[in-house]
């Protein structure tokens, strides 16, 4: 599929986080919900905004019972140890839902930054049958 098909074909649902370093938007796709990390999470204290913006995330995908979320890391550049405890809060919201409205969350990273499949290696243990890595 073309860039610009792709494009026609994603909708934004209005779920997205930002500040002068990182973005990141919650957008349905052919495939199913994607959210796209950008930038560099590095702030001393990223929890304030990726909280509720995962938060936000999480009720969207269990109201709309999708059974799995592309996570995509592609175009994040870095993402600090305070950054993936918004990973962690993620999970545990994952964790709270029931069973059936249960959904997995697919992380896909980019081959040249290897510090992504690093860290989310170390992430996946914490839910080893809600998440998975591409």
């Amino acid at each position: 599929m073309s860039e610009a098909k792709a494009k026609q074909a994603a909708s934004a649902t209005g779920v997205r986080v930002g500040d002068q370093k990182y973005s990141a938007e919650l957008v349905n796709e052919l495939e199913g919900p994607v959210v796209r990390f950008r930038g560099t999470i590095s702030t001393h204290s990223p929890a304030v905004l990726l909280n509720p913006f995962v938060d936000s995330v999480h009720e969207e995908l269990v109201k709309t019972c999708a059974p799995a979320v592309i996570v995509d890391f592609r175009e994040l550049e870095f993402c600090n140890s305070s950054g993936f405890k918004a990973f962690i809060h993620w999970i545990e919201r994952l964790q709270e839902v029931g069973e059936t409205g249960r959904y997995r969350l697919r992380f896909v990273t980019s081959p040249q930054r290897r510090w992504q499949r690093t860290s989310l290696l170390a992430l996946s243990c914490f839910a080893p049958n809600e998440v998975e890595l591409e």
